[in-house]
């Protein structure tokens, strides 16, 4: 039989070919977002209709409190689940969005003239697209300008938008779109410096020689595990410095190098003839610490004025839950003010952490260089104190700054930070999660009522830990550079827990992943770590936070003694 094709059959078999025999009405755009412009940002001029943007959609994940139960097992040193981390496809089955959900958001995608080759998913949970402004405007009934904060800093975005109602229930977050975030500017904090030879491994600045001596390091691995440090707002590091670097300051690891990763929407590859102190601080710590674990530095977006620091955050997570093979141990060092953060968008990036570490990946970030007055030393704290996000979340390792002090350490003061000292405090946001309550709540308490309202008493505590972060030699442009902040700290215990999850995998075990609740709940484990008593944060015009016996929002935990927690992490 021969059937011919009328133009309402041509119309249907047309809308078949993106419409689901169950399509249902998406309901009328209602308001799903509204931003409160930041005071630090000005909006500008509105964006070419034709100028291309990379936009994500978080799709509602599957079952995040499942997850979130399991990855509290596997990281309990006590259960004996203890370090059975999860592959990637039984990661993808606790985050899945449902079928009803990918379903229409992908009718609503449709009915904009959108097909599924435009659709890209590197997680079950994510859609990533490249569409033009004005088709962005259409679909989200919004209108895109340029913003500018106080740094000069320049990206796009819309001061609200909408969805169809029934979507509401079905996305989590859209970005580029209602986030506004400013990021630590760590174009140098340091300065010139030169090098002679001492005895003393730490007379001349911290390098891996004095970093060996102060924290009794007793093992050098033999290159099982990975390390990672992110470069970001376009940072770049070079290797022809990590050459030199090496050469003057870690003979031993001459000849090897790091290896370049550009990730996210926005790629924009290292550029090693432009490189920034930041970028060549993190790699050559890691090169030299973690020696010899080979480095990678992951080069997150943007080369463009199209993404901000929070778009780099989810490329960064998409990443680390995509890759067969991430690295076990990873270090950032930028980190925004958590109250610019909207809710939704908080609670999403910190699942993408949450996710990583039921990898058996440890994620850790620094704490911030201005105590508790955020990213401004400026800041005179009219609404509280500022803590640091992504620092805040409880699926991270927040780490903070030591100096070295009296033969021995307490909270940093830096040198060439205006007003900086070692960042820390208390979410308003997060509460404290169960493996910290104990440590936090004793805290708030020996305080007495003092900085009563400028904080969250019951909120998630940072930092976890410390480690020195003054006077570091580093190599910038050929020429030698003290260094100094949280993001020195930072990659230094990342590179140092990359050396523990070597020797463990030589002994046959997994990788240390999230490792907060060991390090707050195992005795053996705390035993290892040395608590610091002295000194404060500042902020706010005056000393915030001390340091003192037992956690505590200056220095959190401690720093370590390596030996005592290799041998304690070791024997999990």
């Amino acid at each position: 039989m021969h059937l011919i094709a009328t133009p309402a059959a041509i119309l249907c078999l047309l809308l078949g070919a993106h419409a689901s025999p169950l399509a249902q009405p998406l309901g009328a755009p209602t308001t799903f977002a509204n931003a409160q412009l930041p005071s630090q940002w000005k909006q500008g001029g509105t964006v070419a209709s034709d100028t291309s943007i990379k936009m994500s959609i978080g799709l509602k994940q599957g079952d995040m409190a499942g997850l979130q139960a399991k990855l509290l097992d596997v990281s309990n040193p006590s259960s004996r689940n203890y370090g059975k981390w999860l592959s990637k496809d039984e990661l993808n089955s606790y985050t899945k969005p449902s079928e009803q959900t990918l379903q229409l958001v992908k009718q609503w995608l449709f009915s904009h003239g959108l097909h599924d080759a435009d659709i890209s998913q590197t997680t079950p949970d994510w859609i990533e697209l490249t569409i033009p402004v004005g088709k962005a405007e259409e679909m989200l009934n919004a209108q895109y300008s340029y913003f500018t904060d106080k740094s000069d800093k320049t990206a796009i975005g819309t001061l609200n938008y909408s969805l169809p109602s029934l979507l509401h229930q079905h996305i989590d977050v859209i970005q580029p779109t209602t986030a506004f975030h400013s990021t630590q500017n760590k174009a140098p904090k340091g300065a010139p410096s030169t090098f002679t030879s001492s005895a003393d491994a730490c007379a001349n600045g911290v390098t891996a020689a004095c970093i060996t001596s102060a924290y009794n390091v007793d093992y050098v691995g033999s290159g099982k595990s990975s390390l990672a440090v992110t470069g970001m707002i376009g940072f770049s590091a070079s290797h022809s410095d990590a050459k030199t670097y090496l050469s003057e300051y870690f003979p031993k690891g001459k000849g090897t190098d790091f290896k370049d990763k550009a990730i996210g929407p926005n790629v924009h590859p290292n550029d090693p003839s432009n490189p920034v102190l930041e970028g060549n601080l993190d790699t050559q710590i890691a090169l030299s610490v973690g020696y010899p674990d080979p480095v990678t530095y992951l080069a997150v977006g943007p080369n463009d004025n199209n993404m901000q620091f929070g778009d780099e955050l989810i490329a960064l997570g998409q990443y680390l839950n995509s890759a067969d093979q991430p690295p076990l141990s990873i270090s950032s060092s930028y980190l925004g003010n958590e109250p610019e953060f909207d809710s939704d968008y908080k609670t999403r990036i910190c699942n993408e952490f949450m996710k990583a570490g039921s990898r058996g990946i440890s994620v850790f970030f620094c704490s911030g260089d201005y105590g508790v007055n955020g990213l401004d030393y400026e800041n005179y704290c009219s609404n509280g104190f500022t803590p640091a996000f992504p620092a805040s979340c409880p699926w991270v390792t927040a780490v903070g700054s030591t100096e070295f002090a009296n033969g021995g350490e307490k909270s940093a003061e830096f040198y060439y930070i205006k007003n900086g000292t070692s960042g820390g405090g208390f979410s308003w946001f997060y509460d404290a999660p169960n493996y910290q309550t104990n440590d936090t709540q004793a805290y708030v308490k020996s305080l007495s009522g003092k900085f009563k309202g400028q904080y969250a008493p019951g909120g998630r505590g940072i930092p976890d830990v410390s480690l020195v972060g003054k006077n570091y030699k580093i190599i910038l442009n050929n020429q030698h550079y003290t260094a100094e902040g949280t993001s020195a700290s930072s990659p230094a215990w990342a590179s140092l827990i990359s050396q523990i999850n070597d020797y463990r995998q030589s002994i046959g075990k997994s990788s240390l992943g999230f490792i907060n609740p060991a390090l707050y709940q195992n005795k053996a484990v705390r035993a290892a770590l040395r608590d610091v008593t002295a000194g404060a944060n500042k902020g706010c015009g005056g000393d915030a936070f001390p340091a003192k016996a037992g956690w505590d929002a200056a220095t959190g935990l401690g720093s370590m003694d390596f030996a005592a927690l290799r041998k304690a992490l070791g024997a999990l």
